[in-house]
């Protein structure tokens, strides 16, 4: 079965102009009134990793979330805006992002995540999640993703978003079950989430990317991209392709090709608006060392795993001792002793909670000796 996703160009966050681009977007995959309809309540879910403000590229524009819950109210429905942010609340995570404010002036509720136990007989490895009850209790969700890269995912687009229905820190429970199985396990469970809460739309902002080490702390990129779509794993095989990061590298479209999750072939996906060939970029930074590590055949990298991977490391010229870090770990792996924050990487699973909810940007990926020693040799063969 074909998928429909639209590229339209939008250069930056003007209002106006975020609206009007949005709406093209939209209305080539069949516009917003095929996807909600009068009197519907509409959950519109952001990426809402931390409070930061909007030139962070941290979390999606509070433009793009105003301009869509306009539309939503266009079509005689009635918007909310939720997510669940690991350690604020989506309230205040809001206030912080300018999202509330968008909220306010278009009279949008924005509501919490409580957790409630939900069961998933479709899913094909995992049968049951909690999630925000409001999920349950909406007609639509449209699904709001930032374009970012993640030091575990590779990119963090509208499948990885849905991740922010698990409430608070029970996002971080999920790192510590599937961590020993590497990071296709995880890709497989943000999948089966991602198809029992089962967006309507989901609409990309790629206005402003994310390059580098994100989700929390890379750099901007100007992409000037919305992104749209029905089917989310088109969307993220799309912009995958826009950002040349070959598909063996996002565990989310390895795993979707491999087990039958949505759309990932290109030659099933009818791209409408900007041509995928004109869009394509070059200089896109994926996150240091994944592109390395993707490269390493499994079995050596069961056998040196120590040496192979990465583990986040305190910068403490950098840290204020917020103890963020420490209530964020999942395993509870780091302390506060009197020298300062510490990490004790025996136990780490390097699921990088850490490093995204950081506010100073004090930590970074420290590779392992072997994965040193490899980028060493490959930035001298890049001399010669």
């Amino acid at each position: 079965m074909a998928a429909t996703v639209s590229i339209v160009r939008c250069s930056d966050y003007q209002e106006h102009l975020v609206y009007q681009r949005i709406k093209e977007a939209v209305d080539l995959v069949g516009g917003m009134a095929s996807y909600v309809s009068p009197g519907e309540t509409v959950l519109l879910k952001p990426n809402l990793l931390i409070g930061r403000p909007p030139e962070k590229c941290v979390n999606t524009h509070p433009l793009v979330v105003k301009a869509v819950a306009r539309m939503v109210q266009e079509e005689g429905a009635v918007p909310l805006i939720g997510d669940s942010p690991q350690l604020d609340s989506a309230q205040k995570a809001c206030d912080k992002c300018g999202i509330g404010e968008s909220a306010r002036e278009l009279g949008v509720d924005i509501v919490e995540f409580e957790p409630v136990d939900v069961q998933n007989p479709s899913g094909k490895v995992f049968k049951s999640f909690t999630i925000g009850k409001v999920l349950q209790e909406v007609d639509k969700i449209i699904n709001l993703a930032k374009l970012k890269t993640h030091s575990l995912t590779t990119l963090t687009l509208a499948v990885k978003n849905m991740f922010g229905t698990v409430p608070g820190a029970r996002k971080g429970q999920w790192h510590v079950r599937t961590h020993t199985a590497g990071p296709e396990y995880f890709a497989q469970m943000l999948l089966d989430l991602f198809c029992l809460v089962k967006p309507a739309l989901n609409i990309v902002d790629g206005i402003v990317a994310m390059e580098g080490q994100g989700p929390g702390f890379g750099e901007p990129h100007p992409l000037g991209l919305i992104i749209a779509g029905a089917d989310g794993v088109a969307v993220d095989r799309v912009i995958a392709e826009i950002v040349r990061i070959p598909i063996e590298q996002v565990p989310v479209l390895e795993v979707a090709r491999r087990d039958g999750y949505g759309v990932w072939d290109l030659e099933q996906i009818v791209i409408k608006g900007e041509p995928l060939d004109q869009v394509k970029v070059s200089d896109f930074k994926a996150p240091q060392f994944r592109d390395m590590m993707a490269k390493i055949p499994r079995p050596v990298m069961r056998f040196l795993k120590a040496s192979l991977t990465t583990r986040p490391a305190i910068i403490q010229e950098k840290c204020v001792e917020c103890e963020m870090c420490l209530r964020a770990c999942p395993r509870q792996c780091i302390t506060h002793p009197a020298s300062g924050m510490h990490i004790n990487t025996d136990a780490c699973i390097q699921c990088l909670c850490c490093m995204e909810i950081c506010p100073e940007g004090a930590l970074a990926l420290r590779p392992g000796r072997l994965l040193k020693l490899y980028a060493g040799i490959r930035r001298l063969r890049g001399r010669n």
